[in-house]
């Protein structure tokens, strides 16, 4: 039985990029859903439809099926301008509780931290480009991190940072931005990009509203280019073990 892992991106520019290549290229499908980009007349996301795009419990507790949730520019709760958000913190309660299992990454991650409770804080600075996570001792059994370097390459774009919520796993700190991964039940969360690449962060870099002071679009591309066997090297057994996890199921 082949896995499907079903990913909800939330705005253009934010796809799965080369996290999508390696979970296929670890033997899974992807079933991308755009709520976004079910918009009426006036140009507005309609709520109904964006809804109807989503996966369902049923859908999500088939064997052999995941989750992913990818990041954006909103916050995890700002849920005025992108009616579907609660609908997925509710999916996101379910994979805590165990019902299936899912990966969530920046806004993602966030989007769980709130779906149970712990609210995000704001940065004084945004943390943005490329620096070193380091594995904590409680990812040693983890099926997911355990096989990630002590100390690896992380890109983080994020000026809201998630905290842990309760009874959650720590799994990767570093930064000052120091829950970099939890786990609680079956969803795991991290504040760090595992998709983005060089070409997507440069998207970012030159499409957004501005890097913060001191950064420019080379300096903050440049590395995470140089950094992408690095990269890769501490990233795709995270994939990996993600499709295993499915196919245990």
């Amino acid at each position: 039985m082949t896995q499907r892992i079903v990913v909800i991106e939330h705005e253009a520019g934010t796809d799965a990029r080369r996290l999508g290549v390696w979970l296929e290229a670890a033997g899974a499908q992807l079933d991308v859903r755009r709520p976004y980009e079910v918009v009426d007349a006036r140009g507005d996301v309609s709520a109904e439809a964006a809804l109807a795009r989503l996966p369902g419990l049923d859908e999500l507790r088939q064997p052999g099926v995941g989750l992913l949730v990818l990041g954006g520019q909103a916050g995890p709760v700002d849920d005025e301008r992108n009616p579907w958000f609660p609908a997925v913190r509710e999916l996101l309660v379910a994979s805590a509780a165990g019902e299936f299992a899912s990966l969530n990454v920046c806004l993602g991650g966030e989007m769980l931290a709130e779906a149970l409770g712990r609210p995000v804080v704001q940065r004084a600075v945004p943390q943005v480009g490329l620096m070193t996570g380091t594995l904590r001792a409680e990812a040693a059994d983890d099926p997911l991190f355990s096989s990630v370097p002590q100390e690896f390459p992380v890109v983080l774009w994020h000026g809201l940072q998630m905290e842990l919520p309760e009874g959650a796993v720590h799994l990767v700190d570093g930064t000052d931005a120091p829950v970099q991964a939890f786990r609680v039940g079956r969803a795991w969360g991290t504040q760090f990009h595992l998709e983005a690449d060089a070409p997507l962060l440069r998207g970012w870099a030159e499409a957004g509203d501005g890097l913060p002071d001191g950064l420019t679009v080379d300096g903050v591309v440049g590395p995470v280019a140089d950094a992408e066997p690095e990269l890769e090297a501490a990233m795709t057994p995270v994939a990996r073990a993600f499709v295993e996890l499915l196919a245990e199921e």
